[in-house]
């Protein structure tokens, strides 16, 4: 993995068909969402989902969306 920022996980209220996100920020930061509305389970593995999208590099290729969506989910 390159030199990546940070990562910073926060949790907050989004639509139930959200079960999480990220956001690359100006300063190269990770900024992981969940929604805390989802049960204990399913916001940890949201969390492990967004997790392997920054451990892939996602943010950084030009792969289709459903490419890096089916590799997120493989873990």
């Amino acid at each position: 993995m390159n030199d990546l920022g940070d990562i910073f996980i926060r949790s907050l209220k989004l639509p139930l068909t959200v079960k999480g996100v990220t956001v690359l920020d100006e300063d190269g930061n990770y900024n992981v969402y969940i929604n805390e509305l989802l049960s204990y389970d399913v916001q940890r593995k949201a969390t492990k989902h967004e997790l392997s999208h920054i451990k892939r590099e996602h943010f950084y290729d030009y792969e289709p969306v459903v490419h890096n969506e089916i590799e997120a989910n493989a873990g």
